[in-house]
């Protein structure tokens, strides 16, 4: 009877609803994929909730208003930290046939104007943001900060909508363009397909600009040695000491006033967004500086660009003239993806998680100072049905038994690895092959759960993965597990990584290659990897725990091959 009541509180135990039962989930969905391209290292209670609710809808919403023809979104759920998911995939022929004839109906209104819709949709996302921030979280009343909370959470479910709805019509655009060029030899992997996808500019790049030329004006006030022989919190303090540093913070404020809604790490709510701690924005600056302060990005993106107007006539020189509008259009489409998958992270999950951060963070002051809670970062070890809870009256409730526990666990399982999937198949291929590939999802196929590399034996690999950027290059390695550790890369070095995001690409100007344990072709390391011309392997699975700072690799990523040179260091 007591191991009965001990289930029970551990089933509804952190994001009542959505912690995974392994149990009960797995007999209704069959399989359940990890997703490693966000929940790596694990979340903390709080964001789980946000995320495993807002994110899994998102997209069963997406699906709904698409229509798409064999996917109704899929199931999310939280397992100790880390984020599964399965797909709800729709098999009844008949009904497949309903969705198809909408399907085509919906998405050609995406093909006309995909740019005109999303700027609408980004002054929405900016008028809800700006809502958020008139508040003065400290002076507000607790019923203030109980509506906040409740504001927080609309505006995070439609940031939500708008994020998915963008995100899955441009990638259809991708994907179904990707499923009949098989006619013409191509594949997403294949350079000749993967050209026809490069050389396109957004806000994130332009971010990175300003940076860059920040760092050049550092170099060229003679303060370049000291960003490189000091941390980001003492650079900052140094800066403040001369004529010349007060004249360069001025600017960097001024960036910061426009940029500075960007959270660190961009799936969690523990680490500080920019303006909140701006040492944060000093080390991509010290990226560049490292690298000499030399924006290269704009001259590699007009030869791309080049390069990908002669990708799209060559195949379109084999299409069927009959057939050209059709190819035309997906690749129109699909094209929209390169620049949003990166602005998208700018406008979305970047400024909405600091937002997040900003309002949890002011209600976790008040818990702290009524005694609710220790210190108000435990508030992340919360989920808001317990804030709602005490927030009227905290001085009355103590709940550090539930978030000092959270924590303790967190912290033991933070950087845990973690199962690809549960499942009834016989293995991993059998469930993507099963329960994934028949959803005809772009977004989990191609970014969230990623391409199966193919082991060919013939090329002797020591590592597989997916070609998210081809070419090849060689150098030391650098682990890098969290983005605390870029400071550490240096010029030449091959980046190794579980997977990136916004806040990692200024390392991208300065690497030789990027090898990531997950994603597919359409993630952030596979799509930056393309603009930078970077040799990039995504979704080798073990990359992080089988190759280790200083070895040499030889990184073959056209073929989808790593080779480690010096396996004895």
């Amino acid at each position: 009877m007591e191991e009965e009541k001990q289930q029970s509180f551990k089933l509804w135990d952190g994001i009542p609803g959505y912690d995974f039962n392994e149990e009960v989930d797995v007999k209704e969905l069959n399989s359940w994929f990890f997703d490693g391209g966000h929940s790596v290292p694990r979340w903390t209670p709080m964001f789980s909730w946000f995320w495993n609710r807002y994110c899994g809808y998102s997209f069963q919403y997406a699906a709904e208003v698409l229509s798409f023809p064999r996917f109704k979104g899929f199931t999310e759920r939280d397992r100790n930290g880390a984020s599964y998911l399965a797909m709800r995939i729709v098999r009844d022929e008949a009904e497949i046939e309903r969705r198809t004839v909408r399907f085509k109906k919906v998405l050609a209104d995406w093909i006309e104007d995909f740019p005109g819709k999303w700027r609408g949709y980004k002054k929405e996302l900016i008028a809800m943001y700006d809502k958020l921030k008139a508040l003065d979280l400290d002076k507000a009343t607790n019923i203030d900060l109980m509506h906040h909370l409740w504001d927080m959470i609309s505006m995070y479910r439609r940031m939500w909508e708008i994020h998915t709805l963008c995100l899955e019509a441009a990638a259809t655009g991708y994907f179904l363009l990707a499923e009949i060029v098989t006619d013409y030899g191509l594949t997403t992997e294949s350079p000749e397909f993967q050209n026809m996808f490069r050389g396109f500019d957004n806000e994130v790049f332009q971010v990175d600009k300003k940076l860059c030329e920040l760092g050049k004006k550092a170099i060229d006030m003679g303060l370049g040695d000291m960003f490189l022989n000091n941390s980001p919190e003492d650079v900052l303090a140094k800066l403040e000491e001369s004529d010349k540093g007060k004249k360069w913070l001025k600017e960097f404020q001024a960036i910061l006033n426009l940029h500075g809604w960007r959270m660190v790490r961009m799936n969690d709510l523990d680490e500080p967004y920019w303006l909140e701690c701006p040492a944060a924005a000093i080390s991509p600056i010290q990226i560049f500086i490292k690298k000499g302060a030399s924006y290269d990005l704009d001259n590699i993106r007009q030869n791309l660009a080049k390069e990908r107007e002669k990708a799209v006539a060559a195949l379109l020189q084999k299409v069927p003239e009959e057939e050209k509008e059709l190819f035309l259009s997906l690749i129109k489409l699909g094209q929209n993806f390169s620049s949003y998958s990166e602005e998208h992270d700018f406008y979305c999950e970047l400024q909405a998680h600091a937002l997040l951060r900003r309002g949890i963070l002011g209600i976790g002051r008040r818990l702290a100072q009524a005694g609710t809670i220790d210190k108000p970062e435990d508030v992340f070890f919360l989920n808001p049905d317990e804030v709602e809870m005490v927030m009227l009256g905290p001085e009355f409730h103590k709940l550090q038994y539930i978030a000092n526990r959270r924590r303790a666990q967190w912290e033991e399982w933070k950087f845990a690895p973690n199962e690809p999937v549960y499942t009834t198949r016989a293995s991993f291929e059998e469930a993507v092959r099963m329960d994934l590939i028949p959803s005809g999802d772009p977004i989990i196929i191609k970014v969230v759960v990623g391409e199966i590399p193919r082991r060919r034996e013939e090329l002797k690999a020591d590592i597989y993965g997916v070609c998210g950027a081809p070419g090849v290059a060689e150098g030391p390695a650098r682990v890098v597990v969290s983005y605390d550790g870029l400071k550490e890369v240096k010029p030449g070095e091959v980046l190794v990584c579980p997977g990136t995001n916004p806040a990692w690409t200024p390392v991208f100007g300065i690497v030789k290659a990027v090898v990531a344990d997950r994603g597919g072709t359409l993630s952030h390391a596979a799509i930056v990897g393309r603009e930078y011309g970077l040799p990039t392997i995504v979704n080798t699975f073990e990359g992080t725990a089988k190759i280790k700072t200083g070895q040499r690799i030889r990184v073959d990523a056209t073929n989808g091959a790593l080779y480690v040179l010096d396996k004895d260091k």
